[in-house]
């Protein structure tokens, strides 16, 4: 991704340097879905989860993630959950971030990311 990918807000798209400019204040959920090649599903989710366990402690604002494969294997979700959208720029501006994108662009078709304000959480007991 860089300040020309695309990612839609609300209704809209825009472009992932006008998204960032926004002032939406968080938390603020980055959702990815991402269309993965045949055959690099597992590739992709072990690529993903190096980069997400040296998290923690390592990116200012950054609330945590999880991230989803889809039951017929095609697709996954990530959701990331930052404390302002200055926060998810400053790690997408970074070369840790830069690396991992090109280590996972030749396992995936698409990726769709949109950002998301949280306006109800509900939880089990």
């Amino acid at each position: 991704m860089n300040g020309r990918s695309t990612v839609r807000q609300g209704e809209r798209s825009v472009t992932m340097s006008q998204a960032l400019d926004n002032d939406a204040i968080g938390p603020i959920v980055l959702i990815n879905l991402f269309t993965v090649k045949p055959g690099r599903m597992d590739e992709f989710i072990e690529l993903q989860k190096r980069n997400l366990d040296r998290s923690p402690g390592n990116v200012p604002g950054w609330r945590g993630s999880r991230l989803h494969r889809s039951t017929d294997g095609r697709t996954a979700v990530m959701m990331s959950m930052f404390d302002t959208i200055a926060d998810h720029k400053r790690l997408h501006e970074s070369s840790r971030i830069a690396e991992h994108v090109q280590k996972i662009k030749p396992l995936i078709e698409s990726a769709e990311p949109t950002y998301y304000e949280v306006v109800h959480e509900v939880s089990g007991p």
